[in-house]
């Protein structure tokens, strides 16, 4: 009792849960995102914690979370370079999402009371996509609708949103398109009208389609480039 007494009366206060390495962590990754930071730059340490005015631990911190999101590469002298995909690696993951999308749709209609509890919930995250939303805006919406539907704290979910983190960067560079977004919009209505009447096929042929669809505009982009 008198230990708790000692901690009670001390004036120690919560430490914050966000650490100086969260923030570096957000910022470098926010860069590498907006494209303000190329795919091949090396990431100097010692300027990169100058310009932040830390110490360069919460800058190893940092540079070695976004290492295990595959945003970084290290040699064994620690010298971090943002990753670069090739093209046909950007195009493989949108590959590996589709078949991961349809798993995971799969597998959340055949969960009991998905149609009257947790559809409600998708239908109301594809109305949260708005054609007026900037890039950021927008890709989070979406997220946020896959997510409705892979489960929120699915392993899969999970493993779909690593592969999106991987592509996130070369959607985000792209301009707004209007009339893709209102065909996503279309598409999404689509993919929830064939999980609600579970037919396995439809599920497949639409999710595949919604997919396939921003995979050949990323290629567009790429070859007008």
């Amino acid at each position: 009792m008198k230990k708790q007494a000692v901690v009670a009366e001390s004036g120690m206060k919560a430490v914050s849960r966000q650490t100086l390495g969260d923030h570096v962590y957000e910022q470098v990754r926010d860069a590498i995102m907006r494209g303000e930071i190329a795919g091949g730059t090396e990431i100097n340490q010692v300027d990169l914690a100058n310009r932040l005015g830390v110490s360069r631990v919460p800058v190893r911190e940092a540079l070695r979370r976004l290492q295990a999101e595959r945003l970084l590469e290290a040699n064994p002298f620690q010298r971090f370079v943002v990753t670069k995909l090739s093209s046909e690696q950007v195009l493989e993951l949108y590959d590996l999402r589709a078949e991961l999308e349809v798993f995971a749709a799969l597998r959340a209609r055949r969960r009991e009371g998905f149609v009257e509890n947790e559809l409600p919930d998708a239908r109301a995250a594809a109305k949260g996509l708005k054609l007026s939303m900037g890039s950021e805006e927008w890709l989070q919406a979406d997220i946020d609708f896959h997510r409705a539907i892979n489960g929120r704290d699915s392993a899969v979910a999970s493993i779909i949103d690593e592969v999106r983190f991987r592509i996130y960067r070369y959607l985000h560079l792209a301009e707004p398109d209007p009339a893709r977004r209102r065909e996503v919009l279309v598409e999404h209505q689509a993919i929830l009208d064939a999980i609600e009447r579970g037919d396995d096929a439809e599920i497949r042929e639409t999710i595949g389609e919604h997919v396939s669809h921003t995979r050949d505009r990323l290629t567009k982009l790429g070859s007008d480039t």
